[in-house]
This record gives structure tokens, sequence and C-alpha cells, in this order.
């Protein structure tokens, strides 16, 4: 479970700077990337106070991954409503208001990455200051998030495909968060249980009956149309 939640936390840093592409010139890029590193600094304080086996303990309650699941679907869904409107501009005044305010959040899932890392990166140098540590990932969280975003912006100029890029990486996100909510202990069925064929074939009739409906449907439409 550990490395699911190591790969969600790879996918979120993604997210944030494709989201953070779109915004014009470098005023906001570099807004949230100050915003990012001071939080790193305040919260050194909080991020001494954990252990190894405190955040291991974090990640194996299930508990708190589900209510993590909860806020990462959030978070999802907003920036995918971002996507959409960047793609279909809102009709009327309320449409106008909700693609405003999709416009000006940037997604806050960087945030607990931030201080993970930050715990991490405490326990993997024993004997350095604590203040240091935190003051070298506070400008490398600036030089990080402002050079991805060059970097995206300069391989992926057009921002059609960024927009999809980062559908799919949101995407990605939600999965693998419902993942982590699920409870990772095996289960195996017992070799003596009977297979239920009743169930078995009447899924498979539903698909077929869908498959056969999907599939001629629109031609005999079609058919009907042109006669």
């Amino acid at each position: 479970m550990e490395l699911v939640v190591q790969i969600l936390l790879l996918f979120i840093i993604v997210a944030s700077v494709l989201r953070l592409s779109f915004e014009r010139g470098w005023i906001i890029p570099t807004l949230f990337a100050v915003v990012a590193a001071v939080f790193v600094y305040l919260t050194y304080p909080y991020a001494i106070e954990q252990t190894k086996t405190g955040l291991a303990a974090y990640i194996a309650d299930r508990s708190l991954r589900e209510y993590a699941a909860i806020f990462i679907s959030l978070d999802v869904a907003l920036i995918v409503a971002y996507t959409f409107s960047r793609l279909h501009q809102g009709r009327g005044r309320r449409g106008r208001v909700v693609d405003f305010l999709l416009h000006l959040y940037p997604g806050v899932l960087i945030f607990p990455v931030l201080f993970y890392l930050q715990s991490t990166l405490i326990f993997a140098l024993p004997g350095v200051d604590f203040g240091v540590v935190s003051l070298l990932l506070a400008g490398g969280t600036i030089l990080l998030l402002l050079g991805l975003t060059l970097l995206l912006r300069f391989l992926l100029p057009e921002e059609g495909l960024r927009l999809e890029i980062l559908f799919l990486v949101e995407l990605f996100v939600f999965i693998l968060g419902i993942i982590a909510s699920v409870d990772e202990t095996i289960r195996m069925a017992s070799t003596e249980r009977p297979i239920e064929w009743r169930g078995l074939v009447l899924t498979l009739s539903i698909g077929l009956f869908c498959f056969v409906i999907g599939y001629f449907a629109p031609r005999i439409r079609r058919s009907l149309t042109n006669k």
C-alpha cells in the first residue's frame, strides 16, 4: 500500500504542475510556489514530531485513507471541471461566475504531499538541522514548480494537449485514491465453493444484449433516416 501512496503522490505533483502551466505569465505560478515554500517552512515543527512508524501507521489506517479518498475525489472533481470550463465557456452570468471561481482554484493536494516529503526528508538526513532541511526543501519547491511549469510549456505548447494530459492524470489520481482506500488484506475464496452459473449466464446475456443494441441501433436509425 505504501508503494501505491507514493505513486499517488507523484501523480499529484504532475497534476499540480500541469494546472499551473495554464496560468498566463509567471505571477500566479510564482505566487503559488512561494505559498507552497512558506507552507513547507511553517510546518516543519510539526513534521519533526512525526516518526517513521507513525507515518506508516497513518498509511495503514484504512479510515484515514477513506477520508483522504473523499478529499482527493473533491479536488479531482474541481480540476476536471476546470478542464471542461477551458473547453466550453459558461453561458450567462452564473456560468461565467463558475468559470471564474474554477480558474481561481489551483488545487491543494500538493500541500499534504509536501508535508509528507518534508517528514521523509528529515528522516533521510539525520544530524542535519531541521530548519536547514526545511529551507532547502522550500527553495527546492519553488525551483521544482517553476522549472517544471516552464518545461511543460516548452515541451507541450498546445493548451489542448495539456488539457487532455491533465484530465488523464487527474483520472489516475482519482483511481489511485480509490485503490488506496481499499483494504489491502487479500481474502481467498474457498476452492470448494461452486460457481454461480446462473448469475454468470445472466451477466453474459445482459452484456451481449447491450452490445447488440448498441451495435445495431445506430445503423437502423441511419437506415430509417436515409429512407
